[in-house]
């Protein structure tokens, strides 16, 4: 579904380009024009938050560097680079459906196939 979560739904975050007027097509940006980007300069509804792309993280190396000789392979911890704190689960992230991008699941939640039929799903 993408990274941030869903990004290619365009009802969501409105992206991409439409095409305007009967006679005369002009091509505008879907998600505003001149003057809505002033408006929206400080705060857009539409843009992606935290939640979309996960929160950040890194790993406590410190703990591999500095472990004491034991039978048991030391780990590193998730800790979040926005609170510092240590996390217990990582649900999302950069590349995190890659390896699962051709399965079922993702599939059903992935915007382009809305509205398409159990038969074009199975193809």
């Amino acid at each position: 579904t993408g990274y941030p979560t869903r990004w290619e739904d365009q009802t969501k975050y409105r992206g991409g380009w439409v095409v305007d007027g009967q006679r005369q097509k002009t091509l505008r940006l879907r998600l505003q024009g001149k003057w809505g980007t002033l408006t929206n300069i400080f705060y857009n509804p539409y843009l992606p938050t935290l939640d979309d792309y996960f929160e950040p993280w890194t790993y406590d190396y410190q703990n591999l560097i500095n472990a004491p000789l034991a039978d048991e392979q030391p780990t590193a911890r998730a800790i979040s680079m926005v609170t510092g704190k240590y996390m217990d689960t990582i649900e999302a992230g950069p590349n995190w459906d890659d390896d699962l991008g051709g399965s079922q699941v993702y599939a059903n939640n992935d915007p382009n196939f809305d509205g398409a039929s159990d038969e074009e799903m199975r193809q």
